[in-house]
């Protein structure tokens, strides 16, 4: 694939691989994800838990060449950039030191954009849902606005910046919580072209539908998978009470969201266990979200045991294989569509918690990367429908 229509394949990439002062205080001394991943437990006979990188490599985010052997590797077999999750809460900034630590070294060439993971934080992991550790709020008034502008115009006047139209790209979690949304992104929009840039191209990170009156302001949505399919699955009458329940949590404020996820999660008792196969054909045959430029997504693997036990949620059938047959699919239809520019987005580079992730394990290696350097290069070498 080269030229104009060439498909670019962007990774999700998770910064939570490093301590930081306030993991400390809230989960003990040195506390990272690798602590979950390291503590998972199997719930049933076969089930890959606990997740195990390849040759042990629990890596720490806060070096240096974690992000070097990362971006040379993601390069090799074929991604095109990464998208850094970005902790934001009014002021207040988390995880930052991986994001850091690559704008402050130009000579790691690999491109890469920003998800505001938007949402307010508690013991979700545990249970305790309506334990808040730290709230996210969104002041309507421009003294906010333009703190994180200052933060965001570095990433976005970076020449590593992913742009669609000249424009850096820039991805919201939740952005119907925003207060103002429009006339946030309308002054951001401003102070980048004071700036010297051509603007700001804004996308929705996906779970749900919502309304487009929710998303003024809004350029284009990516839909985060697999959750997106899930919750947008009107099939069955539990999947239509289940996804309309979740789009209600999303009005919410978050006191109300936080204590009914609590009641929930005390409610599931067992894991939920969902056909790998059937949730990607799911994504292959949604449907766009109309009014906005609509980007697709893909998942490697889902099982998020490390993080909730015995309440997690698990698809079941997951092989290089399966997921070279159906990331073959979604690739050919980007490829096909009128989109101009051919835009994945994976869930995830290194999502180790939730298993979403395409760094190589001691069970699979490097299949799953194999397997993307394949489809991506059209050498398919191995019957992936058996």
């Amino acid at each position: 694939m080269s030229g104009k229509n060439q498909l670019k394949l962007i990774a999700m990439y998770f910064t939570q691989l490093h301590a930081i002062p306030e993991n400390d205080k809230w989960w003990g001394k040195g506390f990272t994800d690798w602590n979950n991943v390291k503590a998972a437990q199997p719930l049933f006979d076969g089930h890959n838990q606990p997740r195990i990188p390849l040759d042990n490599n629990y890596y720490d985010q806060s070096e240096i060449e974690t992000l070097r052997r990362q971006a040379n590797l993601a390069k090799q077999y074929g991604v095109f950039g990464f998208c850094h999750y970005h902790y934001w809460f009014d002021g207040k900034q988390l995880l930052q030191t991986p994001t850091n630590l690559l704008l402050d070294n130009p000579d790691i060439d690999f491109p890469f954009c920003l998800s505001w993971a938007n949402e307010t934080w508690s013991k979700r992991w545990d249970g305790r849902d309506h334990y808040i550790l730290i709230k996210q709020t969104h002041p309507p008034k421009k003294a906010s606005w333009q703190k994180h502008f200052n933060y965001l115009i570095r990433a976005w006047s970076d020449d590593r910046a992913i742009k669609i139209d000249g424009k850096p790209v820039f991805i919201i979690y939740r952005p119907q919580h925003i207060k103002k949304l429009s006339k946030m992104l309308d002054y951001w929009r401003e102070q980048a072209i004071k700036a010297g840039l051509k603007g700001l191209y804004v996308i929705y990170q996906s779970q749900c539908d919502i309304p487009n009156k929710k998303l003024q302001g809004i350029d284009a949505v990516f839909q985060f998978q697999p959750l997106n399919a899930l919750l947008s699955d009107n099939n069955t009458i539990s999947a239509r009470i289940k996804a309309k329940f979740h789009r209600l949590l999303q009005y919410l404020p978050d006191p109300i969201e936080s204590f009914l996820q609590s009641a929930l999660s005390t409610i599931k008792i067992s894991h939920t266990l969902y056909s790998y196969d059937e949730v990607w054909d799911k994504i292959i045959n949604q449907e766009p979200l109309t009014g906005f430029t609509n980007y697709r997504g893909a998942y490697v693997d889902w099982d998020n045991t490390a993080r909730y036990g015995e309440r997690a949620t698990i698809f079941g059938g997951v092989t290089p294989q399966r997921f070279e047959y159906w990331f073959k699919q979604l690739v050919d239809i980007v490829l096909s569509d009128n989109n101009k520019d051919k835009l994945i987005f994976i869930n995830a580079w290194n999502e180790w918690a939730e298993g979403a992730y395409m760094e190589p394990d001691m069970v699979n290696g490097l299949q799953y990367l194999e397997a993307i350097e394949r489809v991506l290069t059209g050498n398919i070498s191995i019957n992936t429908r058996n």
